[in-house]
């Protein structure tokens, strides 16, 4: 089998564009996230919106924010993980604390 750098060249760069472009919306949809909180963190500052208001609103925010990011990572990345399987314990020390 003769490797033919014309066949995979193209191939490679669309991959990488691929790539590009997810991590660019990721970014995107990160920078309106911090403007929109910093939108609220204003407006409670100014006192045109309460305490409640502002948590209720981040607690949206928050929420949206994160099923976006969730739906977009999927969508960019694929599944990746095994939902079937539990997932590794990572620091499983338990509560009497560092064992040697």
């Amino acid at each position: 089998m003769k490797f033919n750098l014309k066949r995979f060249t193209p191939l490679i760069l669309i991959l990488f564009i691929v790539g590009c472009s997810g991590s660019k919306e990721l970014r995107r949809l990160e920078a309106s996230y911090k403007s929109q909180l910093a939108e609220y963190a204003e407006q409670y500052k100014l006192g045109q919106i309460t305490k409640t208001q502002h948590d209720k609103k981040v607690t949206l925010l928050n929420s949206r924010y994160g099923n976006r990011r969730a739906q977009m990572e999927r969508s960019i990345y694929g599944e990746g993980l095994d939902r079937s399987r539990p997932a590794p314990m990572i620091n499983n020390r338990g509560a009497a604390g560092r064992r040697y």
